[in-house]
């Protein structure tokens, strides 16, 4: 059985780190809207507090990668803090990995939600802890946008001990659709599909045997997207999961050029329906305005045929 984190409760304590890239309005998460996020989580009943290195800057990182790695070591080890929520992505997470202290983080198992550049950590933590994360929101860049949706499913994944059951896409979209039909129940794992490719090879590689592969990417134009799903391909990564859930692929299009290309679309057709595991593309778990929180780790049906995703199994113990 997958290890967890204990179950958020009104009180507790959330640590706001940055492993990533810099709060900085350039950066896309200014303090105004750090300070918006941590009002809303203050609304539902939580405190938060700043890990000792959040707010540093050094170019496209939030200080120095042992600065990163520290305050993320700082956030486990703590015993006032009861969970974690990344501020933001962008770049960096893939540099502090060999920094942490995976036999500390299995001692001090919490909730750690984020997405994007966090995915190097769900991977990492998946493969040497076995310890569920969450692929959610994040403090800086989405709790301070329009929030009732976000905040919904964030609650029902960290602050509530029954599964989560059925997923929902917001009635605003994204529509989702089936790629090819079939029903499992397995283990789900993935996130950002650049950061699922920059694991292989490495210690931290991701592990997609028997298990429901979900991915996502965000402003890549189509043959990167190809070069990098080719890529899981050729790693065996495709033909050992179990199913596939493509969640919402924000500005993933051609853009201006007269160049022949092919649609995201053409491309999952290639490499995924040959593959005839039930898949399904749109959940809103990419980087659109609105988000699900997805405990990952935990055993989940994916009804392609339905186009339907249920959460069996808590991502976190009483």
């Amino acid at each position: 059985m997958a290890l967890k984190g204990k179950i958020l409760r009104p009180g507790d304590t959330i640590a706001l780190v940055s492993p990533a890239s810099p709060v900085h309005p350039d950066a896309h998460v200014s303090m105004e809207m750090l300070e918006l996020a941590r009002k809303r989580l203050h609304d539902m009943g939580f405190h938060t507090v700043l890990s000792p290195n959040a707010l540093k800057l050094r170019g496209y990182l939030a200080g120095q990668d042992e600065e990163r790695a520290a305050d993320l070591m700082w956030a486990f080890q703590n015993p006032e803090v009861h969970g974690i929520v990344c501020i933001q992505g962008g770049y960096g997470t893939p540099r502090i990995l060999p920094l942490l202290d995976y036999t500390t983080i299995a001692r001090h198992p919490k909730v750690f939600v984020g997405y994007s550049d966090i995915t190097a950590i769900h991977c990492a933590v998946a493969k040497l802890v076995g310890l569920v994360t969450f692929h959610g929101p994040m403090a800086g860049f989405d709790m301070s946008k329009e929030f009732d949706y976000t905040k919904k499913w964030f609650w029902r994944a960290v602050a509530q001990p029954e599964p989560i059951g059925l997923l929902c896409n917001p009635p605003e979209g994204p529509v989702m659709e089936t790629i090819c039909p079939g029903r499992v129940t397995a283990p789900i794992i993935g996130g950002n599909l650049s950061l699922l490719v920059t694991t292989l090879g490495t210690p931290y590689e991701i592990d997609t045997t028997g298990k429901i592969l979900l991915f996502e990417d965000v402003g890549e134009v189509p043959y990167r997207f190809d070069r990098m799903l080719t890529h899981l391909k050729l790693a065996g990564k495709l033909e050992a999961a179990a199913g596939f859930i493509i969640a919402e692929c924000v500005d993933c299009v051609p853009g201006n050029t007269k160049r022949p290309m092919l649609t995201l679309r053409e491309i999952i057709g290639d490499l995924i329906e040959p593959l005839g595991k039930p898949a399904i593309y749109g959940l809103a778990a990419g980087h659109g305005a609105r988000r699900l929180t997805i405990p990952l780790g935990v055993r989940v049906t994916l009804d392609a045929t339905c186009c339907a995703v249920t959460v069996e199994e808590s991502g976190v113990q009483a």
